[in-house]
């Protein structure tokens, strides 16, 4: 683990369309030295000397000045805080009085926390990940340069200025033919070395990723995770959901990726009603909060039990035996759900079609599944929200047609979401919501969402993660990404790539 403490530049722009939370900051920028010496004060004044002279004077204020800046700006360690034997100098844990200035330090300027979240039903696309990179191949050139695009424009997209500081990726039916490291790899080139891979959950064929600004690594928990099976385990795991709970600071998350069942009939809609409820009541963490609210001790159920059932495989965790009436998400200040939650447009497939070729995307979700539901106040999905919808639906697109045209068996439908729920003393700005139309992969669209998150000061007491983090996949993340670029491989405007060299059976030692 090399240089933990660099921060990357995380403002984001607000959109004219979304009103700005009221006790947010109104101008986020990550400040310069410059900008933090014009704003430290002139030193009082003093009896100037015969040897003074305008230049010196500039001089010793100009050196005083830097010296402050670099203390405050936590660049320099004092020797006093560093003689309080505490690993984390400012951690609430043990000074709770600078617990503020950790989080000042990390987000200057009162600047909020920004979440790029991305949910994507791949469809088992062929060569969606080859590590395998020939240069002299062209084809597969070719195959891996449209997937380093296409993954800079889910999780870098170009509408948001700076790189978010949590980068979200949930994916479902990835094959289960490669291995999961692989797919953490390609995200890790594509995101780049400001970013670590703090957290993933595979199963089956859906995956949750969470990758954290490097220098933020220091402020969380211990992650925990939990997967709650929607079928009998078979040959085929594709329906379940994957959640991960941890602390940023004294702010508690969720986050979540699912698969629900499919269909467009009466009983689909049953089945994913019942998977959503089953999803916020079957969770087993945080355990912390499972112990604090005596659920634990009701039922015999305890925490080594918790974590057999999570991996056991069987469909036990149907029947964890935690009461119904428990709502685990609502554990945590932000819960964030995302997936292929397979909710359908009830309408004639002809219908749906013509509306999306008007984009009257406003008449199509009349008849969606998710706000129709909202709108008659069912019990089902009323706790979670969702940003307005100002894109056509992501599913199910003919990829033979090589048009875009959606496939004639199925209506257009908004499958593919991204929900958000907040305590009511936290504060949750979506931004953007989206989805990448020029990702044709799959016969889905990707779906994207940017947040911007107002974080809590102080430091969660319980179980810290000291800065762990994915190593391997950093590593080999940062020389995949190292070794294409020097190729040419992804690099947009190269109008001369490098190609493979001829073999030769010559071997130079350098």
């Amino acid at each position: 683990m090399t240089d933990d403490s660099e921060e990357s530049p995380s403002t984001q722009r607000r959109p004219s369309s979304v009103p700005p939370l009221s006790s947010l900051a109104e101008e986020e920028s990550t400040p310069t030295i410059a900008a933090l010496l014009n704003a430290i004060p002139v030193l009082e004044p003093v009896t100037a000397s015969a040897t003074d002279t305008p230049s010196t004077r500039s001089r010793r204020r100009s050196s005083v000045s830097i010296l402050h800046t670099l203390v405050t700006s936590s660049i320099l360690l004092p020797t006093h805080d560093a003689r309080k034997r505490n690993f984390l100098v400012g951690s609430s844990r043990q000074m709770p009085d600078n617990a503020a200035n950790d989080l000042s330090a990390c987000f200057p300027n009162g600047r909020l926390l920004t979440v790029m979240m991305a949910t994507w039903n791949t469809g088992e696309a062929s060569n969606l990940y080859e590590q395998n990179y020939t240069p002299a191949a062209k084809q597969q050139t070719e195959m891996r340069e449209r997937m380093l695009e296409d993954l800079q424009d889910i999780l870098l997209p170009t509408f948001v200025d700076y790189v978010s500081d949590v980068i979200i990726m949930c994916t479902q039916e990835v094959s289960v033919a490669k291995k999961p490291i692989d797919w953490e790899v390609l995200l890790q080139e594509v995101i780049g070395p400001t970013h670590v891979l703090f957290h993933s959950v595979h199963f089956g064929t859906l995956s949750l990723c969470i990758f954290l600004r490097r220098d933020l690594i220091w402020y969380c928990t211990e992650p925990e995770d939990d997967i709650v099976k929607f079928r009998a385990v078979g040959p085929m795991r594709t329906k379940a959901s994957l959640a991960v709970t941890f602390n940023l600071f004294g702010t508690s998350f969720m986050i979540i990726n699912s698969h629900f069942e499919a269909g467009e009939n009466v009983e689909g809609r049953a089945n994913r009603k019942l998977n959503f409820q089953n999803t916020k009541t079957k969770i087993t963490i945080p355990h912390e909060f499972l112990q604090r609210t005596g659920i634990l001790n009701k039922h015999p159920l305890t925490i080594s039990r918790v974590d057999s059932l999570k991996r056991a495989e069987s469909s036990s965790s149907l029947d964890s035996g935690l009461s119904p009436s428990a709502d685990m998400t609502k554990a945590c200040d932000f819960v964030f759900w995302a997936g292929d939650l397979n909710f359908r447009v009830n309408m004639p497939h002809k219908d749906a079609v013509e509306l999306c070729k008007e984009k009257k995307y406003d008449a199509l979700l009349l008849h969606d599944e998710f706000l129709d539901a909202d709108q008659n106040h069912s019990n089902a999905f009323n706790d979670f929200q969702e940003a307005k919808i100002e894109f056509a639906p992501t599913y199910k697109y003919d990829l033979r047609s090589g048009n875009d045209s959606y496939a004639k068996n199925r209506t257009p439908s908004y499958t593919d979401r991204i929900l958000y729920r907040v305590k009511p003393t936290s504060q949750i700005e979506c931004t953007e919501y989206r989805s990448v139309e020029n990702v044709r992969h799959s016969d889905h669209k990707p779906v994207v969402a940017h947040f911007r998150v107002k974080l809590k000061p102080g430091l969660h007491t319980g179980n810290l993660s000291y800065g762990k983090f994915n190593h391997e996949v950093y590593r080999r993340g940062c020389e995949q990404r190292a070794r294409h670029h020097t190729l040419g491989v992804g690099v947009r405007g190269n109008a001369k790539r490098r190609t493979g060299a001829a073999r030769s059976s010559v071997c130079v030692v350098q």
